[in-house]
Formats: C-alpha cells, structure tokens, sequence
C-alpha cells in the first residue's frame, strides 16, 4: 500500500505535489504523506523556503502567481511533447503510404497540440492577471495562428517576462 502511494506521489509534478501539500490535514495518516511529499520536493530540487511559503500562503500575490506560473511551465513541457510528436507522424506518415488511420491520429494529435496551446495561455493569462502587469502579446488570435510554430522561442520570452514579474513581487 506505501509503495502505490510512494508510486502515485512520484508521477505527480511539482506544482502538483505543492498544491496537495497545501491541503494536507494533520491526521497521523497524512504526515506519512507529507514527509514523504517534503521529501520527493527537496529531491527534485525545491528549497525549503519556497516549500514553507507555498505552504502557508493565504492570498499572497506572489504565491498566487507562482501557482499561475508553474502551471504554465506543465503546459509548456506538454506543449513540447505533443509537438514533437506530431512532427514525428508528419515524418511517419511522409515514409509510410497515408492511411485513414495515419490521417486520424494526425488530426487527434494535432486537437490535442491546440488545447495545451490554449491552456497554457490560459495560464499565462491568469499569471498577468494576478500580477497585473500587461500581457506579452496584444491578441491571442495573433499569437494563435502566428506564434505556433515559433513556439518554443516564444516560451522562452515569456518564461522570462515572468520570472520578472515574479521578482518584483517578492
């Protein structure tokens, strides 16, 4: 039973496993949980600071933006993923005759590019929001059909005008 529990708390990323630090009552059952939590957080990296601020943030900005910010940072990596992956069936697909089959996934995998697009600027959005410094670009629209295949520079600008902000809010 630990080791599916230990299993579950692995797959799980760090904005993830904050979030559920956050909610944690103080039964003994849950201190099994949350040491084990502390423990896969500061292997993964995270300082204790940042651990215990997560943990008894209230409605700080900076926390709130924080939780905005690595959300966006998931989609990001997703976002990276899943186009990789369409590529490699683009290039699949170029090799091997098409096929409906080739066609569907190409098409699904392709929805599914679209939506983690769509949430991380959803993400980014709430990001602004929270801190309330204007957005990286004018219209969504634009970077829609504009920024998609430039992507991956793209994220790396806003990952820096967010850090940014997040530094002048501590």
């Amino acid at each position: 039973m630990k080791a599916l529990r230990t299993a579950s708390l692995h797959s799980l990323d760090n904005a993830e496993l904050l979030d559920l630090l956050k909610n944690i009552s103080g039964s003994e059952a849950s201190q099994g949980v949350l040491e084990e939590i502390l423990k896969i957080l500061t292997n993964r990296g995270v300082d204790s600071d940042s651990i215990q601020r997560f943990r008894h943030m209230d409605t700080d900005p900076f926390d709130e933006a924080q939780k905005h910010y690595l959300a966006f940072k998931r989609s990001s990596r997703r976002v990276f993923l899943c186009y990789l992956t369409f590529v490699s069936a683009i290039i699949i697909s170029i090799v091997i005759d098409p096929h409906w089959i080739v066609s569907t996934a190409l098409l699904l995998i392709f929805g599914t590019l679209i939506s983690f697009i769509i949430d991380a600027l959803v993400q980014q959005t709430r990001f602004y929001k929270v801190v309330g410094g204007a957005r990286t670009y004018r219209s969504p629209l634009v970077f829609f059909f504009l920024g998609m295949p430039l992507y991956f520079l793209m994220f790396l600008s806003f990952q820096q005008k967010m850090e940014a902000q997040l530094n002048k809010l501590v």
